[in-house]
């Protein structure tokens, strides 16, 4: 190799590039579910959860056991 080389062919190359995209992608997916986690409903609209509830998703229980 000449001196001014890394001594990395090219699949070396592609192999290191993917890696560092995967981890990329993986510290990415990490700092959205931390944030999920730290405040869950910020980002759910609030129709889609209080919304159009009927009888027992709204917490009467009136007549659930039978």
């Amino acid at each position: 190799h000449p001196a001014g080389t890394t001594g990395m062919d090219a699949e070396q190359k592609t192999v290191f590039a993917f890696v560092i995209f995967l981890l990329v992608f993986l510290v990415m997916l990490m700092v959205r579910c931390f944030r999920i986690l730290l405040d869950p409903y910020s980002r759910m609209p609030a129709s889609s959860w209080t919304d159009h509830k009927e009888g027992l998703e709204r917490g009467q229980f009136d007549y659930a056991l039978v």
